[in-house]
């Protein structure tokens, strides 16, 4: 599975001043209705909320995976932030968060969601991937790195 099935350059934006999680996500829900993910946004931004009060989504290493699925989903959608100052997102290693991934799943897609996460899980591991999220100015040129990242690494 490719995050970049789900994730289009124009979902990608880079250097937000946003100043706490609450706004971060809420940035991600109002981008996941202005591209047509799902309708509502206060549905969707609920749902991620409550996932962040289960267990916050910050999986260390400076980046924040605020999840939920919907029911008014199609498919899948990721949007991707980099944050011009990084933010508190109660992450599992105390560090401040300045790479967003946000997802959108639809409700009864479990297999898909759990690619996902894994194949974000895989991305996030790779210093290369890292890297160049923290450097590249260009969201277009963003995406394409991504995808040649993606086709060196194996998937399944």
């Amino acid at each position: 599975m490719k995050i970049l099935n789900h994730l289009k350059a124009k979902n990608i934006f880079l250097n937000l001043l946003l100043r706490d999680k609450n706004e971060a996500i809420r940035f991600a829900v109002d981008n996941f209705v202005k591209n047509g993910a799902v309708k509502n946004a206060d549905d969707l931004y609920r749902g991620m909320m409550e996932r962040e009060d289960t267990m916050s989504t910050g999986i260390g290493g400076g980046i924040g995976l605020p999840h939920t699925t919907s029911i008014e989903a199609e498919d899948a959608a990721v949007i991707l932030i980099r944050l011009a100052e990084p933010i508190e997102f109660d992450s599992i290693d105390g560090r401040p968060v300045d790479i967003i991934l946000a997802l959108v799943i639809p409700e009864n897609r479990t297999s898909l969601h759990l690619q996902l996460l894994a194949a974000i899980s895989r991305l996030c591991k790779n210093s290369d991937f890292l890297d160049v999220v923290r450097q590249e100015s260009n969201s277009e040129i963003l995406w394409q790195k991504i995808s040649a990242l993606e086709e060196k690494m194996a998937f399944h």
